[in-house]
């Protein structure tokens, strides 16, 4: 097909020109992201840094692994929400199938409020900031041998409004869509069930890629206090129970089919929250912490929101005087 061909083309031209963007900060491994020591035991378990002067104390049963990166590949980063990641440190509890992750950022969210942030989170996925946006690139993005697929390959093309169009009047735009597949892990478990795959789109404001989601009832934001902390929570429960097929493909337990995945995203910082620059405290990074996991007992938001009671600020650190 050649329309097929030539949006392959463009979309070859596009990645391999965006191939040496780089917006994502490296990865900062356990050891180096905090001041407190990582294995290190405490009364609430072993002890993981999360930035400088803040950690989280975890059961033996979470363990930390490496997921790969801050990010999607270099060349869907463009097109990713406006935080810049750093400081990764991911968790995964076998037993309680989920995965926990933390991650620092710069703050974009100067000059705004709560309900700004409200209403950005709960768009569309491929609006830009989107709690289903944050998920897809930051928690389980494609990965790169997806995109080398995508490089090499001329996808069947079409004309489609834009995911998230309210209008019947909006024009449709020229697109093409791969699907990617996941590794037979728990991380590429959730993968699969936030995307299939990925959209590219050419509009005539530009080249545009986001995730090919599934479908998720998005939670109301709810404004969560901890100690030292204040955190804005977005759960994205997806509404389709696990198939017999995931569960094999996936090696799960059997008893999960028709479990739901829940996912979770947090956006805090040391009380109060910056929305403000304040000259006082110069470093006003957020946190972030994201949050997977299945079962068949409904919303896993009690689970957690205990996770985040469990981060601590130390006393006398920059985090928690600056």
């Amino acid at each position: 097909m050649m329309l097929g061909r030539n949006l392959g083309v463009w979309v070859a031209t596009t990645l391999s020109a965006l191939s040496t963007v780089a917006v994502y900060a490296p990865r900062v491994s356990a050891q180096t992201s905090g001041t407190d020591t990582p294995g290190q035991i405490a009364a609430g378990g072993i002890v993981h840094g999360v930035a400088t002067g803040v950690s989280i104390s975890l059961t033996p049963t979470w363990r930390e692994f490496d997921a790969g990166g801050a990010g999607p590949p270099d060349a869907l980063a463009p097109y990713a929400p406006p935080f810049h990641l750093g400081g990764i440190l991911s968790l995964e509890n076998p037993q309680q199938f989920a995965i926990l992750q933390f991650a620092t950022s710069d703050n974009p969210l100067f000059g705004h409020d709560p309900n700004w942030l409200d209403t950005q989170m709960h768009m569309p996925a491929g609006s830009g900031m989107s709690v289903l946006d944050l998920l897809f690139y930051y928690f389980f993005p494609p990965d790169g041998a997806c995109i080398d697929e995508v490089l090499g390959t001329n996808g069947g093309a079409s004309f489609a409004p834009l995911p998230g169009s309210t209008s019947s009047s909006a024009p449709p735009v020229l697109q093409v869509s791969y699907h990617c597949r996941h590794e037979a892990t728990l991380s590429g478990f959730f993968g699969a069930q936030v995307s299939s795959g990925i959209t590219f789109v050419q509009t005539n404001d530009g080249p545009r890629a986001y995730g090919m989601m599934a479908q998720f009832y998005l939670s109301p934001m709810e404004r969560v206090a901890s100690p030292e902390m204040t955190w804005y929570v977005f759960e994205a429960l997806r509404n389709s129970p696990v198939s017999q097929g995931a569960v094999t493909h996936f090696n799960l337990p059997a008893n999960l089919q028709g479990g739901q995945t829940d996912f979770f995203w947090a956006i805090g910082g040391v009380s109060p929250f910056p929305w403000v620059r304040d000259s006082g405290r110069s470093n006003q990074q957020l946190i972030h912490v994201a949050y997977a996991a299945i079962g068949t007992g409904g919303s896993k938001r009690a689970e957690f929101l205990a996770l985040l009671q469990k981060v601590q600020v130390r006393a006398g650190s920059s985090a928690a005087t600056q």
